[in-house]
């Protein structure tokens, strides 16, 4: 097609030669352009594309060895009206490997072609459009054609020259030693530092380099035979700042791809820069632990930390240093000053190990300030195991401080004493005297001394006193049994020493006091049992026991056991209630006589107009709460007491109604019932008076009464101690008049209890049962019959008074 061409410009050139006139010009011209058109039409053929007519350009492209190339192809339409149609990729002038065709699709949905497998792929949506090679290989070098087809215009050819790169392996580093690690050294602060890189390998070969952090700081190398590339890297001095500075060797022949590199960090030697006591300004208390702490800064590893005291090293171990990421070592010495070490120099010394001449101290004069010193000890003329009750004693105080004391005290277990002269406590200066001492006074005691350093206290000197044999108990028991029930006393003594010999007495009703043999009893240290029989009327009466040790007989104090016979208790008295709401109230009574054993308390509320207990409770203590009970309706209280030998004559309070007023009444007398609905304003009415009449009366028995009833003896109040028999718990006897009094055929004693106010009687109980007990009460003499227990002897009662009496108006007769 070219010849032809280029013969019909030849034609039209030659006719143009001749002069034939305008309008054959022109023709001449429309005809050679219209030629030209038709000839000059698109083909397909082979023949169309040859090196020989169109120069093909040609590119070159690199490539990493195992990464991915890009072959740049252009594929965009000439002009708008036109379409690509295909895209084939040749390799050194052969066959193609690779085709994109889209003469029959969209681009979108075009077919593909490969003769190399999916490492090869053309994505053409990129500007422009490239041919991807993953994971490059060395065959893949060489010269590609991107032959692009479009359907009106030429064919366009592009040749690209593929060359493939072999990165360099990666750098080694060694060390002067010839030994590599990333982590180099440890160097000396001050010393010099000598590296080699070595890198093999690398298509072109690579550039070798050192470069300190970001900043190069060696280019140079040389090629050994071997085909190594070698960098020697000399670094001097190392100072401080280097430490933990990286050291990299790069390596790179492509700007492709991140050059090779290998770190080597560095590891320094630092001396310490300063070291400092830091509890300088401290004063120092002898005998007592300091943590001296001493801070060294700037070493690397931790600096050694030795303490000296006037150049003499302490060797006691300190506590291991401590450091962290500023170089900071911390040591803390355990000082426990003494009074030799005032005005001593104590040296913190820090020091490198691994670098000579890098100790630095830090001083610091002791200033040892001490509180007292305080010593007690016993008057050095008394021996301590052989002080008595009634003698002399003194302790002496020893006291050394810096400075000097300004207060001594002293103590007998923790408490404090005064000097006091009636008491027979003097205190002189440093000594301590008691005068004629009991065996309170034993235990333990110790001074104290006060200076401005601080308080301090002596050792505790145990003082020992011995004494007789006393009781441990301070009240009398009261035992109830039955004859010929065995019931065991135990009698405890409280002596020093406390190797008690025992003795026993028993009298009886008659007045006769016997002694015990010692084979009816048993004893061990300081306690004694008594296993005791009664079997007729004159075996009730009281034990009494005592002992004596090697200081002497405790026939002072001895212990009393009351044996009276147990019987029925005595009922409750003084009850009164308190508390009273809506549906519920607190009923609350005195205990009677226990009949000599354990008893308990009973109470059943019943409804007067069913007939029915609608409540019932028992409790240890006259002491009971009633609740969610019915209003307005009348109940009846009753209340007991009860033992091993039956329950009492019933106390009962009538006619008590919720929101309305209680009548107490004996069990004679009969309940009257109280009608809510219409009563109201009189109930009400009816307790301001009997409220108001009982406050009266009892100011005015206060006004008359200057002192209690004087009853025979005073009675003691027991607090604590309990009167208990071999089945029953022990009960207390309160001090609350004639009410108290069992049987008047029980033997009285000296020591309080039933003995202080019962007479005694010779007579047999048989015939001095009707017999009347005549007592003192307010100065007038007074006639108690059997109904003595109906009379009551001090106390105000909280809540609504009620007079109370037993439930019988001739009470049966006591058989204790």
């Amino acid at each position: 097609m070219v010849r032809t061409v280029s013969q019909t410009i030849k034609i039209w050139i030659l006719m143009n030669k001749k002069d034939s006139g305008v309008i054959p010009r022109l023709t001449s011209y429309f005809l050679f352009g219209f030629i030209l058109t038709q000839l000059w039409q698109p083909t397909t053929g082979a023949d169309d594309i040859s090196d020989a007519d169109r120069p093909i350009p040609l590119i070159s492209v690199e490539g990493v060895l195992k990464q991915q190339g890009k072959l740049p192809c252009d594929i965009r339409v000439p002009t708008h009206d036109d379409r690509l149609h295909m895209v084939l990729w040749f390799r050194n002038n052969g066959e193609p490997i690779y085709r994109y065709d889209v003469r029959s699709n969209p681009i979108s949905e075009a077919k593909r072609w490969s003769d190399v497998g999916e490492r090869v792929y053309f994505q053409s949506m990129s500007d422009p459009a490239h041919l991807l090679i993953s994971n490059l290989r060395l065959e893949d070098e060489g010269l590609y054609i991107c032959r692009v087809d479009f359907r009106n215009s030429p064919t366009r050819n592009l040749r690209i020259n593929l060359t493939i790169i072999v990165p360099p392996n990666k750098p080694v580093i060694y060390d002067a030693n010839g030994v590599t690690s990333q982590n180099i050294g440890p160097y000396n602060e001050g010393s010099d530092l000598l590296l080699t890189c070595e890198v093999y390998g690398g298509r072109p070969k690579p550039r070798v380099s050192w470069w300190l952090e970001n900043a190069m700081i060696d280019d140079s190398w040389v090629d050994r035979k071997d085909g190594a590339l070698v960098n020697h890297l000399k670094f001097s001095p190392l100072h401080r700042h280097h430490l933990n500075a990286r050291f990299v060797c790069l390596a790179s022949n492509t700007n492709q791809t991140l050059p090779q590199s290998t770190v080597a960090i560095l590891n320094l030697n630092l001396r310490p820069l300063s070291v400092s006591i830091t509890t300088k300004d401290t004063n120092l208390l002898a005998d007592k632990r300091y943590d001296i702490e001493c801070i060294s800064t700037g070493s690397r590893p931790p600096a050694s930390i030795t303490w000296w005291k006037n150049n003499k090293q302490i060797k006691k171990s300190p506590q291991n240093p401590t450091t962290d990421d500023k170089n900071v070592t911390r040591n803390i010495l355990n000082l426990i000053p003494v009074i030799e070490d005032d005005g001593k120099i104590l040296t913190c010394r820090s020091e490198n190990q691994f670098i000579l001449a890098s100790a630095v101290e830090d001083r610091w004069r002791l200033n040892v300030q001490y509180s007292p010193r305080v010593t007690m000890q016993l008057g050095s003329n008394l021996i301590p195991d052989d002080i008595k009750e009634g003698v002399d004693v003194y302790f002496e105080c020893i006291v050394k401080s810096n400075p000097a004391s300004i207060r001594l005290s002293w103590f007998h277990e923790d408490r404090e004493l005064r000097h006091n002269v009636s008491q027979r406590v003097i205190m002189s200066n440093t000594r301590l005297v008691l005068q004629k001492i009991t065996r309170h006074s034993a235990g333990g005691y110790y001074c104290s001394a006060y200076n401005s350093e601080g308080l301090a206290q002596s050792n505790v000197v145990q003082l020992r006193v011995k004494y007789v044999p006393i009781c441990k108990s301070t009240t009398e028991e009261l035992i109830g049994a039955m004859r010929h029930e065995t019931i065991v006393v135990r009698c405890e003594m409280s002596a020093d020493p406390p190797n008690v010999t025992f003795f026993w007495t028993f009298n009886n009703s008659g007045g006769e006091v016997s002694s015990i043999m010692n084979s009816r009893f048993t004893s061990s240290g300081t306690v004694s049992m008594f296993n005791y029989t009664p079997v007729a009327d004159v075996d009730f009466g009281t034990l009494i026991c005592w002992g004596s040790n090697p200081i002497g007989q405790g026939t002072g104090e001895p212990c009393h056991f009351q044996i009276v016979q147990a019987g029925r208790p005595f009922p409750p008295r003084n009850c009164s209630i308190h508390n009273e709401t809506e549906d519920s109230l607190n009923l609350s009574c005195h205990e009677g006589f226990n009949g000599g054993l354990s008893q308990h308390f009973i109470l059943e509320v019943v409804d007067t107009q069913a007939k029915k207990i609608r409540f019932n409770s028992s409790s240890t203590i006259p002491l009971f709460t009633v609740e969610t009970m019915e209003p307005g309706v009348p109940f009846k209280f009753i209340i007991y007491a009860t033992n091993t030998k039956g329950h009492s004559d019933p106390v009962t309070i009538d006619g008590v109604t919720f929101r309305g007023v209680a009548k107490y009444t004996g069990s004679t007398g009969g309940g009257v019932g109280l009608n809510p609905f219409y009563a109201l304003l009189v109930i009400t009415s009816l307790v301001l008076v009997v409220f108001l009449t009982l406050s009266i009366i009892a100011i005015w028995k206060r006004s008359r009464r200057k002192k209690p009833p004087v009853v025979k003896a005073h009675i003691r109040r027991e607090s604590e101690n309990t009167f208990q028999s071999a089945e029953a718990t022990p009960t207390k006897i309160e001090q609350n008049g004639l009410e108290d009094i069992g049987d008047p055929d029980v033997i009285p004693s000296k020591n309080g209890g039933l003995r202080g106010f019962i007479r005694i009687h010779k007579t047999p109980p048989a015939k001095r049962r009707k017999k009347n007990l005549e007592v003192k009460q307010n100065g007038e003499t007074v006639a108690l019959t059997q109904e003595t227990s109906e009379l009551e002897v001090g106390g105000d009662h909280k809540g609504r008074g009620l007079q109370s009496s037993t439930h019988s108006t001739n009470p049966r007769e006591s058989r204790i």
